[in-house]
């Protein structure tokens, strides 16, 4: 029998009572999210039976008194829960014989001693899901979809309502054309929404809040619509990650900061080799706090030992892009991640053929092809230790001595040859290494698995660490990994837009004691110091 007939037949009073005790005129503001949840509350008390078939959008969207896409998008969510089922033709949408389980089946407050816990577990999961329903929805995202997820993000205004926050999840969702993932992102959501109703208007009500997520949201769709995956799936990331972030804060759940990993140049250092008063005394108390404190590098060991020793530190150090973790005062590689001897010679061979002078780290000592009279002059005025070896890479090579590091040096080559360099060594071995450039013309290759985040991780893990107890601090694209990595990832205000987006945070600019700004809030205050 159809529903519709069980609300409009006259002999059947005792129903359509029971339906007009759930169904009440909708307010504008809730649109689709109120939508379903008086339908979900109708199913659960029975007003609608096995096999009944709703009548159409309009007849509901006048009955409920909303427009036809807010039913449309309920209708939606309750066909990912397994609630209701499409036929076709005239069978149109019935009643699910069997409603399927939630996909989340602990719903929060069903769960009161595991607290906030497991909010922030949901969050995680929501992290793992949202992301690639984005990167999905880039891939099968029609113009349908791109028109839908657009209506989703509201013109610039100073608030942002849950409805509208929620709506562009469901409708990424929805565009990944996927009913096991979307129906995980709408149970989600719910569960987030229904749950945390205080926590996230005090969210949206931020003085930057609605402004950071909209701005993310957009984000995502623009990576959906160029139809870039892993764009899509990082900026989703970012933002529930953001979204995480804020969560823990006002749940006052973040995790005590145990650990702090920080780049040197552009970061720590506010000048060459020059480290401020304010950052050292800022160092000091929070190595005096007994937490770690790890230096992370491009540079070699032995470049980075000055600072090392100038901040009293104890931890071995990150060097050459992650690809060492070196023990500066016993003098041996604590782990490294090597690259592979036919891809060092490769990629020699390469940079000799396109006139480049290519250089080796191994164990802390530097082995160049050739040398000339600017890096003679360098040397001299800065102080810098001469190569270890010259013209000796070949054998270097053939002895099969560790490769920690190659970098390629392009200054003396005319501008339209250093662009043609790049490109030829960018396209030869990009997908199998490493590859950063954080000083003008200086390619620094590592292995693929080398990175700062890697060789962090290997350390924390070593001392009882989780990375959700970790401030990593960076300025660089080579530093993008270890900000995503870290439990608070924060960005130089003089960061590279990759950092910046990497990060949950952005700190004051390495001439303004950005990194000793961040050790304050994030550590300090934490700890009641300062």
């Amino acid at each position: 029998m159809l529903w519709y007939y069980h609300m409009t037949n006259s002999n059947d009073s005792a129903k359509n009572g029971r339906v007009s005790d759930f169904l009440e005129p909708v307010r504008a503001a809730t649109l689709s999210v109120q939508v379903a949840r008086q339908l979900r509350d109708l199913l659960a008390a029975g007003g609608l039976l096995p096999g009944d078939r709703l009548p159409s959008e309009r007849d509901l969207a006048d009955r409920l008194g909303v427009g036809r896409p807010a039913v449309r998008e309920a209708l939606r969510e309750l066909r990912a829960h397994g609630l209701l089922v499409t036929g076709r033709g005239r069978q149109g949408t019935t009643v699910a014989d069997r409603p399927a389980q939630p996909v989340m089946s602990l719903p929060l407050a069903a769960a009161p001693e595991a607290g906030t816990t497991t909010a922030l577990d949901l969050m995680v999961y929501r992290r793992a899901v949202e992301c690639e329903a984005a990167a999905l929805a880039a891939r099968r995202a029609d113009l349908d979809d791109l028109r839908r997820i657009s209506r989703t993000i509201p013109e610039k205004r100073s608030r942002l309502t849950p409805e509208e926050d929620g709506a562009f999840h469901l409708s990424v969702a929805a565009s990944c054309h996927n009913q096991f993932l979307e129906g995980a992102v709408v149970e989600c959501n719910r569960l987030v929404h229904d749950q945390l109703q205080v926590v996230l208007a005090a969210i949206y009500a931020e003085p930057t809040g609605p402004s950071t997520i909209r701005k993310q949201h957009t984000a995502v769709y623009e990576a959906i619509k160029r139809g870039d995956e892993e764009t899509a799936r990082r900026s989703m990331d970012a933002h529930l990650a953001h979204v995480t972030h804020l969560l823990t804060r006002l749940l006052g759940e973040q995790p005590r900061i145990r650990m702090v990993v920080s780049d040197l140049d552009g970061t720590l250092l506010s000048g060459p080799r020059h480290i401020s008063e304010r950052t050292r005394r800022a160092l000091a108390e929070v190595r005096d706090a007994g937490v770690h404190v790890i230096l992370a590098s491009a540079r070699p060991p032995r470049s980075m030992r000055r600072y090392h020793e100038a901040l009293a530190l104890t931890a071995p150090v990150i060097a050459c892009n992650g690809a060492l973790l070196w023990d500066l005062h016993a003098g041996i590689p604590v782990a490294r991640i090597a690259m592979e001897s036919e891809l060092a010679w490769e990629i020699t061979e390469l940079g000799r053929s396109l006139d480049t002078i290519v250089n080796l780290e191994s164990d802390d000592e530097w082995f160049a092809d050739r040398t000339n009279e600017r890096i003679l002059e360098n040397i001299r005025m800065f102080g810098i230790p001469p190569p270890d070896g010259v013209g000796v890479l070949d054998e270097m090579l053939e002895r099969g001595e560790p490769v920690d590091k190659i970098f390629l040096d392009l200054r003396d080559l005319a501008p339209e040859e250093v662009e043609t360099a790049r490109a030829a060594v960018t396209r030869s071995v990009r997908l199998r290494v490493n590859l950063t450039e954080t000083v003008p013309g200086l390619l620094d290759i590592v292995a693929a698995g080398a990175t700062k985040a890697a060789m962090a991780q290997r350390l924390a893990r070593s001392l009882g660490v989780k990375a959700e107890e970790v401030l990593a601090l960076g300025d660089h694209d080579n530093d993008v990994s270890l900000l995503r990595w870290a439990g608070v990832g924060v960005a130089m205000g003089n960061a590279t837009p990759a950092a910046k987006a990497a990060a949950d945070t952005i700190t004051a600019s390495n001439l303004r004691d950005g990194v000793a700004e961040a050790l304050q809030h994030w550590v300090l205050d934490e700890r009641g110091g300062g």
